[in-house]
This record gives structure tokens, C-alpha cells and sequence, in this order.
């Protein structure tokens, strides 16, 4: 499989209702010719959303076919596995990781793609496998 990880925090900027951030001009040259996939945790945080906001079923309707836009991850019993070895690493390291976060950088490190995020939580960790591209670091790219 060939392409980038999005984090929730990217994937809603490409929402139609934030398509007019300034930051996804950064992103955008990142994600270009690339295949963009989610992780089975982004589209829950992202249903979320539409939820929490109290979005009629036709706004609802509209986020399920943007969502259709993407390659989604399921769940596997090996992800939960290298999910245990993310979250554990970080535990050790001293770094709280949110269980989403953990999905999330776990789905990157399984397919062996970069997640592309601009969450903070998910930088400087240390995972092994795992690189990440970010306008939050100084070169754009960690790994």
C-alpha cells in the first residue's frame, strides 16, 4: 500500500466546511499524488464531529460520502497488537498518548507510510517505524 496516514486533525481540513484554512496549503503538496488513508479511529473522531455539532442526517449523508473519499484501515487483531507496542513505548518514555492517538500512529507504522497530523501529542515519540510529517516541526518531517 502506498500513500500517507491522515490524523484526524488533517482530514478535517480537507472537510468541505474548513477547506478555507491556511494551513491546508501546507499540507496540500504533502498529500498531492498520494493515496490518502485513514485509520478506522479517524472516521469515528470525525462522525464524531457531525454528531457533537448536532448535524442533520443530510449534513450526515454528506460527511458519509466525503468520507467515501478515502481508503479507511479497519481494525485487525495485528494492529491491536502494534497499538499495545505504541502506547506501551510511549507509557515508558514518560508520554501520555490518547488511545485515538495510538490507533492512529499504529495504522502509519503497520502499512509502513507516514502519518501526515498536526497534533503535538504525536510528535517526538520515538516509535520505531514511524515518520511523521508536520508544519508543527521545523523541517516538516521527523521519524
Amino acid at each position: 500500500m502506498e500513500g500517507v496516514v491522515l490524523d484526524t486533525s488533517i482530514a478535517s481540513l480537507l472537510h468541505p466546511r474548513k477547506r478555507e484554512s491556511t494551513l491546508l496549503a501546507w499540507y496540500q503538496p504533502k498529500m498531492a499524488d498520494q493515496t490518502l488513508i485513514l485509520s478506522f479511529q479517524t472516521v469515528a473522531e470525525l462522525w464524531a464531529w457531525g454528531v457533537d455539532h448536532r448535524w442533520t442526517k443530510k449534513d450526515l449523508g454528506r460527511l458519509d460520502r466525503f468520507l467515501g473519499k478515502f481508503l479507511i484501515v479497519p481494525y485487525s487483531f495485528e494492529l491491536a497488537k502494534i497499538w499495545a507496542d505504541v502506547c506501551t513505548h510511549c507509557k515508558r518514555r514518560g508520554r501520555r498518548l490518547e488511545s485515538g492517538d495510538g490507533w492512529i500512529i499504529a495504522t502509519a507504522v503497520q502499512h509502513g507510510l507516514p502519518l501526515v497530523t498536526h497534533d503535538r501529542d504525536q510528535l517526538g515519540l520515538g516509535v520505531k517505524g514511524l515518520e511523521v510529517v508536520s508544519a508543527l516541526l521545523g523541517t516538516g518531517k521527523q521519524s
